[in-house]
């Protein structure tokens, strides 16, 4: 890159840049000299103090070490290195290493970094390194005075010394070096300056002060001496003739550019002889190429790059101008711009210059840009082609709405030629389907915002209407008033009757012109509306064909496509016009009756339809009949429902006639739904509650009436819900006692339980558990493995710890598994009890094959036992069942102390209730147990009522016959 006038340095710069290198050079030169000259001779003298050190100190030691004054000679040489600044002395003492025990003694002191002298170690590295690193060090051996060699005496120097003392040295001479030189280089420059530099920069403003042009606009001054006044009268005589050359190319370069500029023109000039082209104007914009770059080198040629098709006739007519056929060469080329777009030139070119022997030697010629006037002639010719050729109709109309022109499209369109609508407004198109209103917006659109689009229905010239897609645009002047209107309209009657087709094919059923499923909803959806609006109702009905399949099978789908389409007349004639009838599948059809008063309006209609659907059919000589399943639901509902739930309630009850036996109908129960949707919401929130914790155990404890022992507690569920609070049993357990959530549930409460006896068990508390299972949960195939692995994952609590309650109908329900069950489950040691016992149909048989250890009276029972004599009478058989069959017996809802003195009597010795306790939180049952005391009041004889009396006494009787009964039995088994 060249540097401009203002960027490059000037003379004197450079002159003192020079001076200042040289006069710096020698000065620097001088004091390297200097300063090594001087540090020699510091050097020298170190040495020489250091060896006169060396001597004294060898001298001075030598009594102290022949008698072993080791700190005496230490104290010499550490006022030898605080006096000298050495860097360390250093001792060795063979005498004294002999001594020891060692072979040497070594001793001294050595200069830390901060300058403290500090006792010398020969043990410690860090000494041996700070040693190495002294400048120079000097040793000489102490001998006695009979000759013997006592030791060595080595004296170490750093060069902080000589460096501190050069330093000052070298600041002094630096000081010194750098005044003379300045002065020096001062003097120098202030004569050159005055003498030389200053001259010649009055020379060069003068210069630099110039026109547009590039010429000074001042005359140089004259200079004192006579060299340079020499030189500045020369240069301004060649500046005057500069100047008056400059101003007469000026005016005839302005001339020239004003003609090329205003033609856009690039001019050229060819050299015949030397083949070179000189370009100038505006070739730049018409190939891209900078004119430095055509002019070359290398020198480009305009001919390469005329396009291929214009150069043969550019080549011919530049050979007829060189061989004088023409005056001229005159010629239209396309031109390859440097960005690879092509442009139109007119060619303009003579020759000016012939040789002796007539031959060309020299040819100026131009070249115009007529690109853009090429395209207006291709644009004209364009919209005429258009205009001519278009499929569209054109109409151009003058400012009032005349018909100027107009193009074959249009008389092909409408049967008018240009001769009869010329001159007339467009309104002879007219069919009168459009009012004036249609018109009077049209006009509007057209004032306010210029155009205006849509369809209408036009009149041939032979009657015939149509419809058209017109556009109709205004053109505007300057003033933005119109001058033209111009109308593009097509036929479009077959995209017309397309869309007709197509709506068709997209709303009705192509077998039988029935509405389909999408226009089905689209009128469901409107019914629905109207009903709600109206206080009305609506029938859905789903039709399903019974028995279409095998006339398919049977006849072929010929014949059932015609069976198809009579039973479809057949039900839309059984309708009311206002009524929907669709069909949406294969034999699946949906009827909507709308506006009806109430949801009864519907039935009338039912028998038509079964009717329509299930009378025979002639297809072809062969009768076929097949009859209808129809499902109804009705709308509105007691909740919000939309159309496709509709579908859906009338498939569903639908399919439920054809459960019934087909052929017939059915009413979906909203109800019904309702409640089903209820209790599936509430099986999820019993699952939710199951993954949530909310469920936890209550423990009612069970006791013996007789010594008031503690035999165990029965686990309760209860479910804290985040909404409705504490929930019992009874309020969640029958919803899912035969769901599978009844298993999850009782999984549950079997870990909880064996988790609650662990921690009991760590507090010293061992007692036996009872939990209720659940019918469904204990007849599952993997009962017994889940249950084996959960006593498995607590081996510290024995499974006698643990008993189970199944209901007596329960168990009857299969009595041979629940048996095997039972048994399995007491061959490992857990117990079982049968619960609510009392309230079933077991039979004695049934009783029998029940292993069951324990039998659980109702508390039904128990409550009314002093009142009621049935419930008594129930008591003691049940009691004596019991007996008899060698089983325990616990009677629950134990609330009264006379029901536990009665149940004593009856022969019950154990029982639960809220006598004794109600259900309990496990945090709460190991401080009752501590508590609890047996009421003396229990074994008080019971006050009966006068109409109890014969049924106790007989209870009395009975169970001193089945005593003595037993203890026959047991002596006759001793036999």
């Amino acid at each position: 890159m060249t540097l401009t006038n203002t960027q490059k340095p000037t003379i004197f710069s450079h002159l003192v840049i020079a001076v200042t290198l040289v006069v710096m050079s020698i000065f620097t030169l001088s004091a390297f000299l200097v300063y090594h000259h001087q540090r020699e001779g510091l050097i020298a003298d170190l040495d020489g103090s250091t060896q006169e050190s060396l001597l004294r100190l060898t001298r001075t030691i030598t009594p102290y070490m022949s008698s072993h004054s080791v700190n005496e000679y230490e104290k010499l040489i550490l006022a030898e290195a605080k006096l000298k600044q050495f860097h360390a002395i250093i001792i060795v003492d063979h005498k004294m290493g002999g001594i020891d025990g060692k072979s040497t003694n070594v001793s001294g002191y050595i200069r830390e970094k901060n300058g403290q002298l500090q006792a010398y170690r020969q043990e410690d590295g860090i000494n041996d390194s700070r040693l190495n690193s002294s400048f120079f060090n000097v040793s000489s051996p102490i001998h006695s005075t009979e000759g013997k060699e006592l030791g060595r005496v080595t004296l170490y120097v750093s060069d902080e010394v000589i460096t501190d003392e050069l330093n000052q040295h070298l600041i002094h001479l630096i000081l010194t070096s750098i005044a003379i030189a300045i002065l020096l280089i001062t003097i120098l420059l202030y004569f050159a300056k005055r003498l030389f530099i200053t001259p010649i920069e009055q020379m060069v403003q003068t210069i630099e002060t110039q026109d547009a042009s590039g010429i000074p606009l001042s005359h140089i001054p004259e200079f004192s001496n006579r060299e340079l006044s020499s030189l500045s009268h020369t240069m301004n005589n060649m500046l005057d003739v500069v100047r008056h050359s400059h101003q007469s190319l000026k005016l005839e370069h302005s001339r020239l550019l004003n003609v090329i500029d205003g033609t856009r023109t690039g001019t050229w000039e060819w050299n015949i002889e030397t083949g070179h082209i000189v370009y100038n104007g505006t070739w730049q914009e018409i190939l891209g190429w900078d004119i430095a770059d055509l002019n070359g080198p290398p020198n480009q040629d305009w001919k390469t790059f005329i396009h291929p098709e214009d150069k043969s006739q550019s080549d011919t007519l530049l050979e007829k101008l060189l061989n004088k056929e023409i005056e001229y060469y005159d010629c239209e080329v396309r031109l390859q711009n440097r960005a690879g777009f092509w442009i139109n030139a007119l060619g303009r070119a003579n020759v000016v210059e012939w040789n002796k022997d007539g031959q060309p030697l020299k040819i100026l010629g131009t070249h115009q840009d007529i690109t853009t006037h090429k395209k207006a002639e291709d644009k004209l010719r364009l919209a005429a082609k258009v205009f001519t050729h278009s499929r569209e109709g054109i109409i151009i109309a003058d400012e009032h709405s005349r018909i100027i022109e107009v193009n074959e499209a249009f008389t092909r369109i409408t049967g008018y030629s240009i001769d009869e609508v010329r001159g007339k407004k467009p309104s002879i198109l007219h069919s009168g389907r459009q009012d004036a209103s249609f018109y009077k917006t049209m006009w509007r659109s057209l004032t306010d915002n210029g155009y205006w689009s849509g369809e209408l229905w036009n009149c041939r010239k032979n009657g015939e209407i149509y419809p058209e897609l017109l556009t109709i645009s205004c053109v505007f002047d300057e003033d933005i008033k119109p001058v033209n209107f111009v109308a593009v309209f097509s036929d479009i009657t077959s995209y017309k009757e397309q869309e007709r087709n197509l709506e068709k094919i997209a709303h009705f059923d192509t077998l039988t012109e029935l509405p389909n499923r999408f226009l089905l909803g689209d009128r469901l959806k409107n019914a629905m509306k109207s009903a709600k609006r109206n206080g009305q109702y609506v029938a859905v009905i789903f039709l399903d064909l019974d028995g279409f399949k095998s006339i398919n099978d049977t006849y072929g789908h010929s014949v059932g496509d015609i069976l198809l389409q009579e039973v479809a007349k057949r039900m839309q004639a059984a309708m009311r016009d206002s009524d929907t009838i669709a069909r949406i599948g294969g034999d699946e059809f949906v009827a909507v009756l709308a506006g009806l008063n109430s949801p009864k309006n519907c039935t009338p209609l039912l028998p038509r339809l079964v009717a329509a659907t299930s009378d025979p059919v002639d297809v072809n000589g062969y009768l076929v009949q097949v009859s209808a399943s129809f499902g109804i639901t009705i709308y509105p509902q007691a909740e919000d429902v939309d159309a496709d739930k509709l579908l859906r309630q009338a498939d569903y009850a639908m399919y439920q006639a054809k459960l019934n036996g087909k052929h017939r109908y059915h009413f979906f129960d909203a109800e019904l739904e309702q409640a089903l949707k209820t209790q599936n919401e509430h099986l999820r929130s019993i699952g939710y509650g199951l993954l949530n914790n909310e469920f936890y155990l209550c423990y009612q404890p069970k006791v013996s009436f007789r010594n008031g022992e503690i035999i165990g507690l029965e686990a309760l569920i209860r479910w804290q819900h985040p909404i409705q609070g504490k929930l019992m049993p009874n309020d969640f357990i029958s919803s899912i006692e035969n769901h599978s959530l009844i298993v999850d549930v009782g999984d549950w409460v079997l870990e909880a339980t064996f988790q609650q006896l662990t921690e009991w068990q760590k507090k010293g508390f061992v007692t036996q558990v009872s939990v209720n299972i659940a019918p469904h949960q204990l007849v599952q195939p993997d009962f017994m493995d889940k249950l084996i692995l959960l006593l498995a994952r607590f081996p510290h609590i024995h499974p006698n710890q643990l008993q189970l309650e199944i209901l007596e109908t329960s168990a009857l329900e299969d009595i041979v598994v629940v048996s095997q069950i039972i048994t399995r489950c007491q061959s490992m040691g857990i117990s079982f009890a049968i619960d609510d016992f009392g309230t079933g149909y077991a039979s004695l048989t049934y009783l029998k094959k029940l292993p069951a250890e324990t039998l659980k009276i109702d508390q039904s029972f128990v409550h009314d036992m002093l009142d009621n004599t049935d419930n008594l009478a129930i008591l003691e058989g049940i009691i004596t069942l019991a007996n008899t069959f060698g089983r325990k017996v616990l009677a629950e809802g134990v609330e009264k102390k006379e029901q536990v003195q009665l149940l004593l009597w009856l022969g019950c010795e154990f029982g639960q209730g809220f006598g004794i306790s109600r259900p309990m939180r496990a945090k709460k049952v190991l401080s009752w147990v501590k508590e609890w005391r047996l009421d003396p009041a229990w074994h008080q004889s019971p006050e009966i009522k006068d109409e109890l009396y014969p049924l106790v006494d007989s209870v009395i009787k009975n169970r001193a016959r089945i005593e003595r009964m037993q203890s026959y039995l047991t002596k006759k088994n001793r036999r």
